[in-house]
């Protein structure tokens, strides 16, 4: 919204004060004259009025538009404490870093102490903060539950000391380098001496940079990818992830 200041008409205003000026001779018709001041305020003061409003109101607005974007900016995720043991349990049983599914029946058997009801629970809210995928079937709320990228990227710092946000940066900064036996990652995987489960989660995160017929659809026991193919497209992306320090 554009808000334009208030122009005053001098022809209109000088003429506004004659008559006020005028009616000051008695004491009668001045007291009228403030009066009809205070009740009919000329035009430009009615325009101020209105500039004053908008102001406030765009103003206000804005205020809460800020806020908001703080909130999501800021914002922090509070997990339910099973929640969290969950994800936890989930990373810490996961020995090679790939998205593999978790039997609902075996999260039971790790947490004997807690109904089903109460991990079934668990599990919807991971899945509804994004950092697992559900599977169900007839007669089962949950059969089985798969971790997603975003579950080792919020948690892998804590759960196995990998900081897959900066190891994600570190491959990109490898890939922008533009030595091209590293966009091999059996190579890359031997050139930064990382096990399966601390490089797979990082060549998750920077799958969404690559148009897939440029990422290896290849599947491997063991590895997310297989290889790459970087070009000026992905050369830019990847340099926004290096310059900004983050993948997500």
């Amino acid at each position: 919204m554009t808000i334009s200041y208030p122009e005053r008409d001098e022809g209109r205003a000088v003429t506004r004060r004659l008559i006020e000026a005028a009616a000051q001779f008695t004491p009668i018709t001045a007291a009228l004259a403030h009066l009809y001041g205070y009740t009919h305020p000329s035009q430009f003061e009615q325009d101020l009025e209105r500039f004053q409003r908008e102001i406030a109101e765009a103003t206000n607005d804005h205020s809460e538009r800020l806020e908001r974007l703080g909130a999501r900016i800021n914002g922090q995720i509070v997990l339910d404490p099973l929640a969290l043991q969950v994800a936890f349990h989930t990373l810490s049983m996961n020995d090679t870093g790939m998205m593999r599914a978790v039997s609902f029946e075996s999260l039971q058997e790790a947490f004997p102490g807690d109904t089903k009801t109460a991990l079934e629970d668990a599990v919807a809210e991971l899945a509804h903060h994004g950092y697992v995928r559900t599977t169900t079937a007839m007669g089962a709320a949950i059969l089985q539950y798969r971790p997603t990228g975003a579950l080792f990227l919020a948690f892998d710092r804590v759960a196995m000391d990998f900081d897959t946000r900066s190891d994600a940066v570190e491959i990109a900064r490898i890939w922008l380098d533009g030595d091209p036996a590293l966009t091999n990652v059996f190579q890359l995987k031997e050139h930064l001496s990382w096990s399966g489960r601390r490089l797979n989660p990082a060549l998750a995160a920077l799958e969404h940079v690559f148009h897939p017929r440029r990422w290896s659809q290849e599947i491997h026991p063991t590895l997310f990818t297989t290889s790459v193919l970087v070009t000026p497209d992905e050369r830019f992306k990847l340099r926004r992830i290096v310059n900004d320090g983050r993948v997500d």
